[in-house]
């Protein structure tokens, strides 16, 4: 695709404007938004770039290449990049409030596949001058918006049914509460509208998510976050589908992580056009409303995390469900369509999640009945009236679905309503794998069993070795000021109950994917410190990876606040949180731990235990043959 000189037009004499470049190659071109550009004459120098779009796709050349074009200069010394204006071109889009229009962004594709084959550039060459805070300029890797689907997808045009038309008409509407305006030329209003994903809930960000030096475009709807990556527009992809549907927790990185953390932001955004926005705004990975709504599939959120008025609840809106809890069980997460209508926090909740609609709640109206009965999550607006060929109509928007009403006063559900055939037929192309999670900066290579353990002994009581560390003891008070101070009275026989609350402050509740079926795992649900629970995780995750999970007979707990059984004067490992146990039945206390090859080794673990930061009791030997506690694993230095 070229863009021949004939279909530039020419403003005056390009070749006399500007700064010259002395010779010097083109290095970039950066594309900018200036209105001031089109609100000025074209003779005022002092704000000409190389080439301008106006919002019909109409192309101008100001300053010729030769030159540097005075309003990128301006721009990029208001961004103190000041030697960019010496070899760079600049090309200058008139802004519209809803983005580039299809003309300009057809132009403009032409128009740069022009000017790198001219200067024999690559597309690493194409830059934008974004806007910070601060009122300066920064330089971004540039990211085309999104045109028009592929040349082989339709273009929504005439000879729609009247059925046809009003979905479409109502597809507007559901897109003008949180999303902007509908293109559905466009590849993500035409795979959210055939897969039913619900409203768009923050607006297709013009800034692009970079990850591990790949870039991708992407938009919050109500059921998913989908992208694309580059200008492969057409291949649309589901965020959903790069996390595993086993797993509650967040993941710590890579291109999942940042796009939910990316999600929270454009929504939360679309929020405060609203209305101020209260509460945490920002993704917490740790957070049990984060990590149900995100497993749960509830989507994006519409509120911050934050205390009802009367401190009585801690209460967020998401796209699909509002979550609470009352303020005296800190780590509960309760559901808002599960609550008995004849509770006292279902009146109140429902009230906070129609504030994010800014409109009041009515129990009696049928809107809101028939959300009620069809699940359609949070509503966006209240109810308003609009026409339609001449058809006056009440309208309410849903996260997952918009109703309306016509002059029969029946309520009904615009995705009923048949779909053009353009979203019908649509269907996303295949799109590259997505990036791998890389480690986060400065982390430390995936870790590996010590070389000096070498294979495993079969029938060797001292296999494995010792490793180079030693336990968290109380000594000198070491544990405690790692772990914190528990303060306890004797409950019976080994058990105590502690008394100053260090539990809440410093136990979480961990997912353990690998022991969702292991007996005593409690579905891999546990307590564990904060200070070693990712420690948990990875090790866990170790041993999966290194095939070995099928050593794990039982599970056998791990917090429990208790005294050490052999000194009831001293708190067990397992009171702070950060021990377990596994395949006690066959490695039991002042026992020789079961040998490799026999049932029940946990042997073949201890290596990557040890790797991890982890202490095996097999190496407490109480009477010289190896006699401890085989059964048990306690953290005991941060790796």
């Amino acid at each position: 695709m070229s863009l021949t000189v004939n279909v530039i037009e020419t403003v005056g004499h390009p070749e006399h404007r500007g700064l010259s470049r002395a010779g010097r190659d083109i290095e970039l071109v950066a594309i900018i938004a200036n209105r001031r550009v089109f609100a000025s004459t074209r003779a005022d120098h002092a704000l000409l770039p190389n080439y301008a779009l106006d919002r019909s796709g109409r192309v101008f050349q100001l300053v010729a290449d030769t030159c540097a074009g005075s309003a990128l200069g301006m721009a990029i010394h208001a961004g103190r990049r000041r030697r960019l204006d010496r070899i760079a071109l600049s090309v200058c889009l008139e802004p519209h409030p809803d983005g580039p229009t299809e003309p300009q962004i057809e132009s403009l594709h032409r128009l740069l596949h022009m000017l790198l084959t001219r200067h024999n550039l690559g597309q690493s060459a194409l830059v934008t001058l974004a806007p910070t805070l601060a009122g300066n300029q920064r330089v971004v890797p540039y990211l085309p918006p999104a045109p028009a689907v592929a040349e082989e997808q339709l273009i929504l045009g005439s000879g729609l049914s009247p059925e046809q038309e009003l979905f479409v008409f109502l597809l507007g509407e559901t897109y003008r509460a949180r999303g902007g305006a509908l293109k559905l030329s466009q590849a993500f209003a035409l795979h959210a509208a055939r897969y039913n994903l619900g409203a768009p809930v923050g607006l297709n960000e013009p800034v692009p998510l970079v990850v591990d030096g790949r870039r991708f475009n992407f938009q919050p709807f109500a059921r998913d976050t989908i992208f694309n990556e580059g200008t492969d527009y057409a291949a649309v992809q589901q965020m959903s589908a790069l996390f595993d549907p086993r797993r509650i927790e967040i993941p710590a990185h890579g291109l999942a992580r940042q796009l939910l953390e990316a999600s929270y932001r454009v929504t939360l955004q679309a929020s405060k056009a609203r209305g101020p926005v209260i509460g945490v705004e920002t993704l917490r990975p740790d957070w049990r409303f984060h990590q149900v709504a995100r497993h749960a599939g509830f989507g994006p959120p519409l509120s911050g995390n934050y205390r009802t008025a009367d401190g009585a609840y801690a209460v967020q809106v998401f796209a699909g469900e509002t979550l609470y809890t009352p303020a005296s069980e800190p780590a509960g997460c309760r559901r808002l369509s599960a609550t008995d209508p004849r509770d006292p926090a279902y009146e109140l909740i429902w009230h906070e999640t129609y504030k994010v609609a800014g409109a009041p709640y009515d129990p009696s109206s049928p809107f809101h009945q028939c959300a009620l009965e069809w699940k359609l999550g949070a509503p966006l607006t209240g109810i308003y009236e609009t026409s339609h060929t001449a058809v006056r109509y009440q309208l309410q928007v849903w996260a997952y679905d918009t109703l309306y009403a016509g002059p029969d006063g029946v309520i009904r559900r615009m995705h009923e309503l048949p779909k053009p055939p353009q979203v019908q037929a649509w269907k996303p192309k295949p799109a590259a794998p997505p990036p791998l999670p890389a480690p986060p900066p400065g982390s430390l290579p995936p870790l590996q069993p010590s070389t000096q353990a070498g294979p495993p002994r079969a029938g060797d009581p001292s296999w494995p070795p010792r490793p180079d560390f030693s336990i968290l003891t109380d000594h000198g008070g070491a544990r405690e000021r790692v772990l914190g101070r528990i303060e306890w009275v004797r409950a019976s026989g080994d058990f105590i109950r502690i008394t100053n609350g260090w539990e809440r402050q410093h136990l979480v509740e961990v997912f353990i994917p690998q022991l969702a079926h292991v007996p005593g795992g409690n579905g891999g649900r546990l307590l564990f410190h904060r200070i070693a629970a990712e420690q948990l995780r990875r090790l866990f995750a170790a041993w999966e990876s290194a095939g070995l999970l099928h050593l794990l007979k039982t599970f056998d707990g791990a917090w429990v606040p208790r005294t050490i059984r052999l000194n009831p004067t001293v708190l067990s490992n397992h009171a702070y949180g950060t021990a377990f146990d596994i395949n006690a039945a066959w490695n039991g206390m002042l026992r020789v731990p079961a040998l490799v090859g026999q049932p029940g080794s946990v042997r073949e673990l201890v290596p990557l235990a040890n790797a991890h930061g982890f202490y095996w009791g097999g190496h407490w030997n109480f009477d010289g043959k190896g006699a401890a506690d085989g059964m048990h694993f306690e953290w005991a230095v941060a790796r």
